[in-house]
């Protein structure tokens, strides 16, 4: 299955009317069918066996629930067919606001928002689907992107690009900037790392052994004294943010003491130890 996952963004319609025909070429114009088939095909009917299918049924039953799709079709929603954003190609103050109330936020009345950028949620929420193409800014105007219809036909697909985009900007710095940034990207590199040691694990993992795994890592690379507690406190209190993230994306649920990777998580830790080294594993 990981080797289907990965495939191209999707065109939407228009374009596909703009390709070559292969007119004149009976092997090119085969060739061009069977690209547009697979490009159209949802990943739950590219699957080979029953087995595989019913797999993949399960994880876009998963996906389809993930708390992040679930805002991004709120944002879809307000985008519509295309929306005029301000001039730097964000949401318009209004728009922000309304997509803050659409998502559940409270507190709204005591705010100012003067941009997109005042309500953080909304802004890593847009930041995220324009790096996921899930929506493309062109100057003021945001218009839906090439992943927008898979939301709907394909969640599966939205959400591997959605889940992979954002662990490559980073689960806890993401679209953020300005906040002890070396060290936050530090433990942003090493999100996959944690997602492949809890797969390793079983699939689940104490919530404490977790932490203790991350600021061992922290204290080498920074020098800290493994007794400072402050500095520990800090680092723990980004471990709940990188577990925050995991369930938000429907990859981990995680009571009190333990954190467990869905199916869905599996699936993704399984692609993130791809690009882990066997020693770094080891």
């Amino acid at each position: 299955m990981a080797g289907k996952r990965n495939r191209r963004s999707r065109t939407n319609k228009r374009t596909r009317r703009q390709r070559p025909s292969g007119r004149g070429d009976p092997g090119l114009a085969g060739a061009l069918e069977e690209i547009e088939r697979v490009l159209a095909t949802p990943l739950v009917e590219l699957m080979d066996s029953e087995e595989e299918r019913a797999h993949a049924r399960e994880l876009t039953r998963q996906a389809n629930l993930a708390p992040a799709l679930v805002r991004f079709r709120e944002l879809l929603a307000l985008v519509g067919e295309g929306r005029r954003g301000t001039q730097a190609g964000k949401l318009t103050p209004t728009d922000a606001i309304a997509l803050a109330s659409a998502l559940g936020a409270s507190g709204l009345a005591s705010v100012e928002v003067r941009s997109m950028e005042d309500l953080p949620g909304v802004a890593h929420l847009f930041h995220w689907a324009v790096a996921a193409e899930l929506l493309i800014v062109r100057g003021a105007r945001i218009v839906p992107g090439n992943w927008a219809a898979d939301l709907q036909r394909d969640p599966l697909s939205a959400w591997f690009k959605a889940a992979t985009t954002l662990l490559e900007h980073g689960l806890l710095d993401g679209f953020r900037r300005g906040w002890r940034k070396q060290y936050v990207e530090f433990l942003d590199a090493g999100a996959p790392f944690l997602l492949s040691a809890i797969l390793n694990a079983g699939g689940e993992a104490p919530v404490a052994a977790i932490e203790d795994l991350v600021w061992e890592r922290v204290a080498a690379a920074y020098g800290y004294d493994l007794d400072d507690a402050a500095e520990r406190r800090h680092v723990d209190r980004l471990v709940q943010g990188i577990l925050v993230q995991l369930a938000d994306l429907g990859a981990a649920e995680r009571d009190e003491h333990t954190v467990r990777l869905t199916e869905l998580g599996g699936a993704l830790a399984a692609a993130a130890s791809v690009v882990i080294d066997d020693d770094e594993l080891e």
